[in-house]
C-alpha cells in the first residue's frame, strides 16, 4: 500500500532547518511504499533563496506557498494556507519539526483540519496499513508511548534531533506552486518586528556537536557546575546540563538535555554526575558513545554507557583539567 506522506520544511534566515531534513531521511529509510512531498511557505525572495536545496532533499515535489504577505512568519497566516494545501492535496500523513514555530503551528492546524495530533515524537513507523506509529514519552518521562491515530492526515511533530540525518537518495523534483488564500487572514493581521537575541550561553547548532560534556546533581553545585565549562573549552566540546542541574540555576534551559530539553546527535557524550533518568535519556538516542562518570554504579545510566567510571564526577573532571592544562 503507498502511502502519502507531506513534510513541511521549515526555512530561518534563507537556511532550511536541520529537523525537516531529519524528518525527510527517516520517512526515506523506514516508510516503505511511501511517495514523499514537501511544502514550503515564505515569500519569492526567500523561497529563492533556498530553491537549489529544495531540489536535493530527496522528495517527488515541493508544493510551493508563495505570497509577498507572508515574507515574515506569522502563526495565523502560515497555518491557514498549510490547512488550506493539505485539504487540497489529502495526504496521508503529515510531519513537521517541533520547533519553537512548529509548535504554535501544529496544534492551529490539526484545529483547523479538525484531526488529531501526536506532538513532540522520538519515533516514527508505518504498520502494514500504512498507518502512522507515533511514539513520545508520556507519564513525565517515565514511560514511552506509541500512539496510533484515527484521523486523515495521520499528523505529528518531531524533536529535534530524534532522527539521524541519512543519506538522502537524490530524485528529480518537481517544484508546484499552490496558489493559496492568503488576503483573507492578512488583512487582520498587526505589523510586528521580529527582534534577534544571541544566547551567549550556547550557539544554536550545539546539539550537532561532535562532542559534549554534561553536567548533572552529582556536581553537587553551581560553582562545580562552571567545571564543565573549563572542560568543553579544552576538549574543543559543547557544555550541557540535565534537568536537575536547570532546576538549581547551575546552568540555562538553552543547554538542557532530555523530554523537556535538547535532543542531540554527538559522536561522544561524556556525562558528569547525571543518573540517567529516562527523561534525560531520551535525549540522547541518537548519541553514538556515551562515557558516565557517577559514583552511583547502580545509577541507570551507568548501565547504558559505553564506558562506565564509578568515581566521584567532580575529582574525575579537575584530575581531566589538571591533564589538559600541562
Amino acid at each position: 500500500m503507498t502511502t502519502k506522506t507531506l513534510v513541511y520544511i521549515e526555512s530561518n534566515n534563507n537556511v532550511i532547518e536541520r529537523v525537516s531534513k531529519e524528518i525527510i531521511s527517516h520517512v526515506r529509510h523506514f516508510f516503505a511504499d511511501s511517495t514523499v512531498y514537501g511544502v514550503i511557505v515564505g515569500d519569492e525572495y526567500s523561497i529563492e533563496a533556498v530553491l537549489p536545496e529544495l531540489k536535493n532533499l530527496g522528495l517527488e515535489n515541493v508544493f510551493v506557498i508563495q505570497n509577498p504577505l507572508l515574507s515574515t512568519y506569522n502563526v495565523c497566516t502560515y497555518s491557514n494556507v498549510i490547512a488550506q494545501l493539505i485539504s487540497n492535496i489529502s495526504p496521508d500523513v503529515f510531519l513537521m519539526g517541533a520547533t519553537s514555530s512548529g509548535r504554535e503551528l501544529a496544534p492551529r492546524i490539526a484545529s483547523k483540519l479538525d484531526i488529531g495530533l501526536t506532538a513532540d515524537c522520538t519515533d516514527l513507523q508505518l504498520d502494514i496499513d500504512g498507518k502512522l506509529l507515533a511514539t513520545r514519552p508520556t507519564y513525565g518521562g517515565k514511560m514511552m508511548a506509541t500512539i496510533i491515530s484515527k484521523t486523515k492526515p495521520n499528523f505529528a511533530t518531531v524533536r529535534q534531533g530524534a532522527f539521524k540525518l541519512r543519506q538522502i537518495p537524490m530524485l528529480h523534483t518537481e517544484i508546484s506552486y499552490f496558489d493559496a488564500n492568503v488576503a483573507d487572514v492578512a488583512s487582520t493581521l498587526y505589523k510586528y518586528e521580529i527582534l534577534k537575541t544571541e544566547d551567549k550561553e550556547q550557539p544554536e547548532d550545539w546539539t550537532n556537536a561532535d562532542v559534549i560534556v554534561a553536567g548533572g546533581l552529582g556536581l553537587k553545585s553551581k560553582e562545580n557546575f562552571e567545571l564543565i565549562y573549563r572542560l568543553a573549552e579544552l576538549l574543543n566540546a559543547k557544555p550541557a546540563a540535565s534537568r536537575a542541574a536547570v532546576e538549581l540555576g547551575w546552568a540555562p534551559q538553552s543547554i538542557q538535555v532530555g523530554q523537556t530539553g535538547n535532543s542531540v546527535t554527538p559522536k561522544l557524550y561524556i556525562a558528569f554526575g547525571i543518573s540517567g533518568a529516562l527523561q534525560h535519556m531520551i535525549g540522547l538516542t541518537n548519541a553514538q558513545k556515551i562515557i558516565a562518570v557517577n559514583i552511583d554504579k547502580n545509577a541507570p545510566i551507568m548501565n547504558t554507557a559505553d564506558i562506565a567510571i564509578p568515581a566521584d564526577a567532580v575529582e574525575v573532571i579537575n584530575y581531566m583539567l589538571s591533564k589538559l592544562s600541562d
